[in-house]
């Protein structure tokens, strides 16, 4: 059972890797001071259009973070959080105080842009299909040996089908903005390739290939000394 237990994570973490995939985008960043007193203290607001981003308003009770008037609970932070704290677990490593702090920051900031993409993926009049829904968790239930198997791990990480269903449709909104707004529009010129090759790539292939160069070489000079060099093997 505790193998399924990262698969239901991979779920839970969707949104945080679609936020990955649109990282050039900063939306909702703050001075990184007042952030950090903020977080210090479990107590983050992004600011909407109508309040003076100069002004700090503290969360309400039982909210990490508000945007926009919508709150991030602080059941569904202690959620992501203990599944980045399991995958470090599960790695064999260790979370010194520094680094539990900096995973804490990097969440719950991960998880206000997931809220800013959603509410602006609404506005757009994107929405995802129940029957979509439905069928991703269909399908994510399959991985796991019955549905007894599904609900104890639903139990153990505190998290309910709707709840569950919930974050599937905010990843495929999401997704469906990302797709629509940023992937079909963005493009890559000749130009951008070619000076990524040079920059980036040139000097590595290049690299890669002397080596091969030479070990072939030399494989080929040291046959030809074989060849008029008497060498006695007692093997």
């Amino acid at each position: 059972m505790r193998s399924q237990s990262g698969r239901l994570f991979g779920v839970m973490l969707i949104i945080i890797s679609i936020m990955i995939i649109a990282s050039p985008v900063k939306a909702g960043k703050t001075d990184k001071t007042a952030t950090d007193d903020k977080v210090a203290k479990k107590q983050l607001v992004v600011p909407n259009k109508q309040i003076d981003k100069a002004e700090k308003v503290q969360a309400p009770k039982g909210d990490i973070a508000v945007v926009n008037g919508v709150g991030i609970k602080q059941e569904d932070f202690a959620r992501e959080l203990f599944a980045f704290e399991e995958q470090y677990t599960n790695r064999g490593e260790k979370l010194d105080e520094k680094g539990l702090t900096d995973i804490k920051k990097k969440v719950l900031e991960k998880m206000i842009e997931t809220e800013l993409l959603y509410q602006e993926s609404l506005k757009k009049g994107y929405k995802a299909e129940d029957s979509t829904v439905e069928e991703q968790l269909a399908k994510f239930k399959g991985q796991f040996g019955n549905t007894e198997e599904f609900k104890k791990e639903l139990a153990r990480v505190k998290l309910t089908e709707a709840a569950l269903k919930k974050q599937i449709k905010q990843v495929i909104t999401i997704q469906q903005y990302i797709n629509k707004e940023f992937v079909e529009k963005i493009k890559v010129s000749e130009d951008e390739i070619k000076n990524f090759y040079e920059t980036q790539l040139k000097e590595k292939i290049e690299k890669n290939l002397k080596q091969e160069k030479i070990q072939d070489e030399v494989g080929k000079f040291l046959d030809k000394l074989k060849e008029k060099s008497e060498v006695k093997r007692n093997l």
